[in-house]
Parts: C-alpha cells; structure tokens; sequence
C-alpha cells in the first residue's frame, strides 16, 4: 500500500511506527471492502462478521491486526451511523451507562485474552502446524457464522419471511430469556425511558460484558447480540434498543480501537482503506436491497457464510 502513503501521511506515519506496513494490493483491499459493504448495507450487522476472516483468508493479515484495524472502521461508521440517526432522543443513557461498565470491562479481556493468544507459536494438529491463535479465532468465528448462515437460511426458508432479531421472530420471546427479566439480584435499578420499574444491574452489566468481550476477542459488533438482548433481555422498545445500541457502540468501538492501537494491532493505513469501500459499498447495498425481494438474497448470504466456513477450514490445512 506505499501509494497510499502520501495521500494518507499521518495513517502511513502510525502504521510505520507499528510495524503495520503491509503491502497488499490495493484495489483488492478496495475490492474487499466495497463488497463488505454491499453486505452489511443487505444484511445489516450481520455481513460485518465476514471482515476479519476475509482479512486473514484473502490478504494474510494476522488475526489480531484483522480485528483491530476492523474495529477501527467499524468506530468511523458508528459515527456516520450517528449523525445519519435521527432519534437519540430514544437513546436510555441510564441504562447505556450501566452497561458500559461492563462493556469496557469485557472489551480489555477480550483484547487481553487476543494478545495472550497472539504469543503463543505453533501446535501439531494432525500432523499439520497451526498457529495457535490462527486455530481459537477460526473456531470462533467459524461457531459464529454457522449460528448466523442458519439463522438466515431458516428466516429465508423456514419462517415465510417473518421478520428476525437475533435468531428469535419479533414478538416470541423464548420462555428462558423471559425469566431473566424477573430475576430480583440487588441492586435493583428503573430505567424509565425503556419503561422498565425494575431490573437487576447485573443482569445489565453481565449483557455488557459479554458483548464487549466479542468486540474485543473477535472485532464484531456487540450489536448482532446487544440489539436482541436489549429487546429479550432488558425488554427495551424497539426504537429504544436501537437509539441505546448506537450509543453504545461509539464507546465500544472506540475503546477497542484505542486498546488494540496501543497493542499494536491496528494498521490505520488499513482502517482508512477499509472505511471509505465499507461506506461506499453499504451504500450500493441500500440501493440494492430497495430492488431485489430479501427472502431471495438472504439464502445467498447463508451460502456465503457456509463457504467463509469451509475456506477458514481449507486455508489452516494449506
């Protein structure tokens, strides 16, 4: 990417001083990212999980720069996302608060526990040498895109295209996450503007942790689980859980990038490439989506998660 450097001095500056120079082509990143986007701009959260494995797959970017080069970008389109949202007024800052208590917490730990798996050398599977970390974060996001190719499949093909969140058809609410709501652990706090008189503040921060550590580990948005945990978990109103779920990720994505930054973990070469295509291909993607019905295009990105999954599985034998 050297031709970049005089058109993003300060980005090729810091890359430098990291030791972050890759030399990718370049319209193929460009490439990647565009097609990202038209992903996440059909999809919605969802297509973001295809970054960091496509990273590594296609480009040979070592799994901790994938995720913290991604969550820098992901930190830039929070922001166009919040200037563009015209709603924070239905952002709950109480509760948004509470849990970035936890979220912060879980970010470090999952940026912690990537750089404990980035010091780690080499394991003999099956007769075949794996970097370790290269082994954990393809399980991972292997288990993840699984998780989300079947439950598009099935919103595409088993549900008549009743509309998802999270796995579960709006409206159901499965009876377990149900009884999470009443569980009485003090603290008990009420969160007015979501219209809840009472609710456990570990229940809160527990749902923060655990999705700030899945920013931090795997460089996803907490929002594929933060959304539908606000609504199934905390019972947020919808237009409450989307406004909090914006608020909340400015901080997350913004801590991760800065924690990772300081780990050496994110090229801003990379995360300036990456944010102008992802932008400019979720706009493609928007356009897109208005033409074409989504149960039909939904099966092809159940496909395409199912494929990431094999050539995860291909490239650690090769």
């Amino acid at each position: 990417m050297d031709n970049l450097s005089s058109i993003f001095p300060v980005a090729a500056y810091w890359a430098g001083i990291q030791d972050l120079n890759f030399h990718g082509n370049l319209w193929l990143v460009i490439l990647l990212g565009v097609g990202i986007g038209v992903l996440i701009g059909i999809f919605g959260i969802a297509g973001r999980f295809l970054m960091p494995p496509f990273l590594n797959i296609f480009f040979n970017f070592p799994y901790n720069v994938a995720v913290g080069s991604d969550l820098g970008q992901m930190l830039g389109t929070s922001f166009m996302n919040l200037i563009k949202f015209k709603g924070m007024h239905n952002v709950d800052y109480k509760l948004g608060g509470i849990m970035l208590a936890g979220t912060i917490v879980g970010v470090e730990l999952g940026a912690q526990l990537l750089e404990w798996l980035k010091g780690f050398g080499n394991i003999l599977v099956l007769g075949l040498t794996i970097h370790i970390m290269d082994l954990i974060l393809s399980i991972f996001y292997a288990v993840l895109l699984l998780w989300i190719g079947l439950v598009v499949y099935r919103e595409a093909r088993g549900t008549g295209g009743e509309e998802m969140e999270g796995g579960f058809p709006v409206g159901e609410q499965p009876a377990i996450i149900a009884r999470l709501q009443h569980i009485r652990l003090p603290p008990m706090v009420s969160l007015p503007v979501s219209g809840i008189e009472a609710i456990s503040i570990w229940i809160i921060v527990f749902t923060g942790l655990l999705t700030g550590l899945l920013v931090g580990l795997l460089g996803v948005g907490g929002g594929f689980i933060r959304l539908p945990a606000f609504i199934y978990v905390i019972g947020c109103p919808m237009v409450v859980a989307i406004g909090t779920d914006f608020f909340e990720n400015i901080f997350s994505m913004g801590y991760g990038t800065f924690t990772h930054s300081l780990k050496g973990n994110v090229d801003l070469l990379l995360v300036v490439v990456l944010l102008i295509s992802v932008a400019l291909g979720s706009q493609i993607g928007v356009a897109i989506i208005r033409r074409i019905r989504q149960q039909k295009i939904r099966v092809v990105f159940a496909y395409i998660a199912f494929g990431t999954i094999l050539v995860m599985g291909v490239k650690l034998v090769f």
